[in-house]
Parts: structure tokens; sequence; C-alpha cells
């Protein structure tokens, strides 16, 4: 079944809409949604009752601060995977102790990083700023295809390409590096970033995809809300 994820930016105690990944620019959800009237975390949620949700903890990943009982809470009404800006293994000790999975951001995480936490509550997020990675490790490769080759032979529960660029942009996904990274990768691959509309899901499912985060799309009715239960 292809997996509808919704979106959930969390800063300063709020969810936020992310927009191509200009944190500091990010407003309360609330002032763009057609869906919903408020940005509290967990009233969001409650309205929207999504089966599946991910989540990045802003402040954890800037270090200002992080939402780890939010995120307990959130994960008791959604199946929740969280990107916590993890960059050691004390930090995923405790994100898997509020969550239902973690994320393993390549703009943080090392390789050896990703080797000593895999398992199958663990996806590694390709992050990329208009198709070039972002990365915290030379070890990861130069490419997204370098890095999906290098974590073939770990056990993930599965990959998430996520352009930040796209994010909030409306601009469509990069169906080509999509079937790439499907057609190399031997885990389930999630497409996050610049979803617009049922044809960009429809076409990132017949490319192979598992599943897509969404927000945006969703928020401004052109995902049905519906899909994301």
């Amino acid at each position: 079944m292809f997996r509808c994820i919704l979106a959930c930016d969390l800063k300063g105690g709020v969810v936020v809409r992310g927009v191509r990944g200009e944190r500091e620019k990010y407003r309360p959800i609330h002032e763009y949604s057609r869906i919903v009237t408020t940005s509290e975390p967990l009233e969001m949620i409650r309205a929207m009752k999504p089966r599946e949700t991910y989540i990045a903890d802003l402040d954890r990943i800037t270090g200002a601060g992080d939402h780890l009982e939010t995120i307990r809470s959130i994960s008791g009404l959604t199946r929740t995977m969280v990107d916590a800006g993890i960059s050691r293994g004390e930090d995923a000790a405790r994100l898997r102790q509020v969550s239902g999975g973690i994320i393993l951001g390549t703009e943080t995480a090392s390789l050896s990083l990703i080797e000593a936490l895999q398992g199958r509550d663990a996806l590694v997020s390709i992050d990329m700023r208009h198709g070039s990675m972002m990365s915290a490790d030379p070890a990861l490769g130069a490419s997204p295809l370098d890095t999906v080759r290098a974590l073939n032979a770990l056990e993930l529960g599965g990959i998430i390409l996520l352009d930040v660029a796209r994010v909030g942009s409306g601009e469509g996904i990069d169906l080509g590096l999509l079937r790439a990274a499907v057609s190399t990768s031997r885990h389930p691959v999630i497409v996050g970033g610049g979803v617009r509309d049922l044809r960009d899901l429809e076409q990132a499912g017949q490319a192979g995809a598992a599943g897509a985060i969404i927000a945006s799309a969703v928020h401004s009715l052109t995902i049905p809300l519906d899909l994301l239960r």
C-alpha cells in the first residue's frame, strides 16, 4: 500500500509550515491551512487524524531546544518517524523512547553513526538542496545515488529522498531521481518535498516509491485529507 505521510515541523512549541528549507521564515501552520485553525501540535494531529506522521524537530536540529515530550504524546495518536538532527548515539536512544521510528539525516549523521544505529525502526533521509547532497560525511558519497548504494548493506526501515529546496514549493518531485533511487536501493524509498497533487502521488507510485511525505498540498486541499487516514 502506498503510504501518504503527514509532515509535521515543530518549532518553538508549534507546528510551522516549511518552505524551501528557509527555517528562519517558517510561520505557524494555521496561518496557511484550510483544514486546521490551530498550530498546537496535539490539537492539529487530533483534528487531522493521520495514520502516519513524519516529525521534524527543528529546535533540536538547530540546537534551540527540543520537543521530546510533545513527540511522545503525538506518538500515542499516530505512527511516527522523527528527524531530530541525530549526530550522536545518545540522541537516538532518547528519540527511540518517544517515537515509532528514528530518521538519520545525512545533514547531521555520519555513515559510521548510521551503521551503528541501523535497524528496522531506522530510516535514512538523503538530505538535498536543489538535488545536491547535504552531507556531514564524505563517506556517504558525493551524490544521492552514491548514498543509496552505500546504504544497501545496512538494515533499515527505508530511505527518504528529501530535497529541502522543494519543500512547500509546489514544484513537484524529481521523478528521474526517484526512479533511479528505486532501481538502485534494496530498501523502500519514500519521497518528500514538492508534492503538489494527486497526479504527483500517482506518478510517485508508478515510479516505485513506497510512499510520500506531504503537508502543504493537504493543508491547501489539493490532496484530500482522507488519503492521510
